[in-house]
């Protein structure tokens, strides 16, 4: 069977530097008002590329959350495989178990706290917009990161608190996930309540330090 050509450098360069201008220009301007011209202006290309390489202004955008989506799974994914690995094993003693998921819940926690902290701040703003506004895009984001991280949650919650109604499981679920969405959504007051410049390394091991024991107290309480 002969093997399909591969894309050129040239051509990986030219998709990515789009990626790149489109992401800023959908941040900044949203979906309906960015323009294609803009981008590829911003990119240092001909706006004929954008039709090439992604066929229109919906590909492009859907292209930049894919994007996003592969980026955020780099971090995630090796948690949630051993989250998903815990959950399917044959039942363990109790404490065993309970401490196990507790363990796995504290490290996806931090994990999607490192993630946000470090992502570009552009993702953020496109993020916000689709969830306020979904598209088609959020499909991708949900199901990439934001519903498998809600399932290993519950399904961690679930270990932990046997017994419990679904729904409370779930609601717990959200008033965990919402420690991490405060800062990505409400970064500026966050930071000004903190009198914070940036967040470094101090400042991110502060604000570990606090979820973790936030995450014990909402898990094992009552």
């Amino acid at each position: 069977m002969v093997e399909p050509p591969k894309p050129s450098l040239r051509g990986e360069s030219t998709r990515d530097a789009l990626l790149d201008a489109a992401t800023r220009v959908f941040a900044r301007e949203g979906f309906a008002s960015a323009n294609l011209r803009q981008i590829a202006q911003e990119a240092g290309v001909n706006p004929a590329l954008i039709g090439y390489h992604f066929h229109s202004k919906e590909g492009l955008y859907l292209a930049v959350f894919q994007r996003i989506v592969g980026c955020m799974r780099e971090g995630l994914d090796p948690v949630l495989e051993r989250i998903g690995r815990e959950l399917e094993a044959p039942g363990a003693p109790a404490g065993a178990r309970k401490e196990a998921c507790l363990s796995l819940l504290l490290e996806l926690i931090e994990g999607m706290l490192l993630t946000t902290v470090r992502e570009h701040a552009s993702w953020g703003e496109l993020i916000a917009r689709e969830l306020s506004h979904p598209t088609a895009a959020f499909d991708h984001l949900y199901e990439g990161v934001i519903g498998r991280g809600q399932r290993a949650l519950v399904g961690l919650l679930q270990r932990i608190r046997p017994g419990e109604a679904v729904e409370q499981t779930r609601l717990l679920a959200a008033g965990i996930a919402a420690q991490v969405l405060l800062v990505r959504h409400a970064r500026a007051p966050f930071m000004r309540l903190l009198e914070w410049e940036a967040i470094g390394d101090r400042e991110l091991d502060r604000m570990k330090a606090l979820i973790r024991r936030n995450v014990k107290l909402l898990a094992l309480g009552d």
